[in-house]
């Protein structure tokens, strides 16, 4: 099945934009107790790690709002009423905010 790009991009940059958050997270609480436990070169690894893992969490929320943008200015735009639809349409709007009046009084 053959996703369109745009559709393609804004999933994986919402899958990337939730998730790594946590991965962030589980790598600095590692990093923490490895450092705790007298690890240091673990715990710089563990830092480092974490540091590749906001950028390129940075970089999906960023291109996850842009993707986003273009899918939305992709968008068709929905069709315009002809005049004379328009015209039906008031009169059936009209017509159902009056529906709960009594015969011979009109509705204000």
């Amino acid at each position: 099945m053959h996703r369109p790009p745009i559709r393609a991009a804004l999933t994986w940059g919402l899958v990337a934009t939730l998730l790594l958050p946590v991965v962030l997270a589980v790598v600095l609480g590692l990093g923490g107790l490895l450092a705790a436990v007298g690890d240091e070169s673990g715990a710089r690894a563990c830092r480092r790690v974490a540091l590749a893992a906001g950028v390129v969490w940075l970089v999906a929320v960023v291109a996850t709002t842009a993707a986003s943008a273009v899918a939305v200015l992709e968008r068709p735009e929905p069709p315009r009423h002809a005049p004379a639809t328009r015209m039906r349409l008031r009169r059936r709007e009209r017509d159902l905010r009056g529906a709960g009046t009594e015969p011979g009084e009109r509705s204000g």
